[in-house]
């Protein structure tokens, strides 16, 4: 079953703080930020996670992460970021809908 929070997010659905989209990806901030700053990166071609994305789409969604990860540290004046993807309720993934977390740290 596809998770619709984030189809509603993309579809103007549902309202988000939205740093970034494209045709294929769109980034916005956390609504539970673990830190300032904390924001997702979501394909807009639906997938459950990492186990079911499509390589194209993997690698878009990879690549464009890093690249908006780079420019919000740099904004935010921090040394580095994490990059989290939980696949599946075994690994804490809740909304299930591929998306990566970045976390900008000075830590």
């Amino acid at each position: 079953m596809v998770d619709k929070l984030f189809l509603k997010i993309i579809n103007r659905e549902l309202p988000a703080d939205i740093l970034y989209e494209d045709d294929k990806v769109i980034a916005f901030l956390d609504i539970k930020p673990v830190r300032k700053g904390h924001f997702l990166v979501i394909p807009k071609n639906y997938s459950r996670n990492l186990i079911s994305i499509k390589e194209d789409d993997f690698i878009y969604l990879m690549t464009k992460s890093r690249e908006l990860a780079l420019e919000q540290i740099k904004k935010l004046n921090v040394k580095g970021f994490q990059l989290i993807v939980n696949n599946e309720p075994e690994a804490k993934q809740v909304v299930f809908h591929t998306h990566v977390h970045i976390i900008p740290s000075d830590k």
